[in-house]
């Protein structure tokens, strides 16, 4: 079957981080570069799994759509910030996950999971994108969250010094495409889920704009964070 641009643009682009992945822990085996690559690969080996037992989930969980696409995209959430805690752990790394506490990794990132997964669960089901342009838009998502809110927003918030030139061309060149495997599980198996459903005259084609809805989810959740850092400050964590 040949394969659209947007499918050869996804196909490679993940590749290419995968590779940047390997020669950084190769080139500088640090224990962070370690579970940079071992977590990213493994969360994209979680949504291969997931697409191989398909047939023995995916039939279920299509009887009730929509509560079960966000059902699966939040839990997936929860099992990537767990497997990226763990492999920390395992290799002695510091600071990849957003918390060295599971509960408070979750207290965290979970508000954006939840509330990012929801609102793509609305516009996926009106739309229905394509899976290259689903996994595309997951990490458009990763970028805003964890690259410009967690990455950038919340360091000069704190008054650590960051170069957002430097910053920027390395998300866009290099973490980007990184960033495709690890929220494919919680945008691929809702799209799987949603297949099918629509609740709108069809269109000729995606509106693309609706696409990019929930990074609107991340107005509240940066309110959330800082008044999070407010009060883990006030407490002493």
């Amino acid at each position: 079957m040949k394969r659209s641009r947007l499918d050869q643009v996804v196909l490679m682009g993940s590749i290419w981080g995968i590779i940047v992945l390997i020669l950084a822990a190769l080139l500088e085996p640090t224990p962070e570069n370690f579970t940079l690559a071992a977590s990213i690969i493994l969360s994209g080996f979680y949504t291969g799994f997931l697409y191989l037992t398909r047939g023995i989930w995916l039939p279920r969980l299509s009887k009730t759509p929509i509560r079960n696409a966000i059902v699966m995209g939040s839990i997936n959430a929860a099992i990537i910030e767990t497997l990226f805690l763990l492999v920390e752990k395992v290799f002695g790394a510091t600071g990849v996950a957003a918390h060295p506490n599971l509960l408070m990794d979750l207290v965290i990132t979970m508000p954006w999971y939840i509330g990012m997964v929801w609102v793509f669960v609305k516009v996926q089901k009106m739309e229905q994108f394509s899976p290259a342009a689903v996994l595309l838009f997951g990490a458009i998502y990763e970028f805003g969250a964890d690259g410009v809110v967690g990455g950038q927003i919340i360091p000069m918030v704190m008054g650590e010094p960051i170069n957002l030139i430097t910053s920027w061309l390395l998300m866009l060149f290099l973490a980007f495409w990184q960033f495709i495997p690890v929220y494919s599980s919680m945008v691929l198996p809702p799209a799987w889920i949603l297949e099918g459903i629509q609740s709108e005259p069809p269109q000729e084609k995606p509106r693309w704009r609706r696409g990019f809805l929930p990074l609107l989810w991340l107005i509240p959740f940066t309110l959330y964070l800082l008044v999070l850092i407010l009060i883990m400050g006030f407490l002493g964590n």
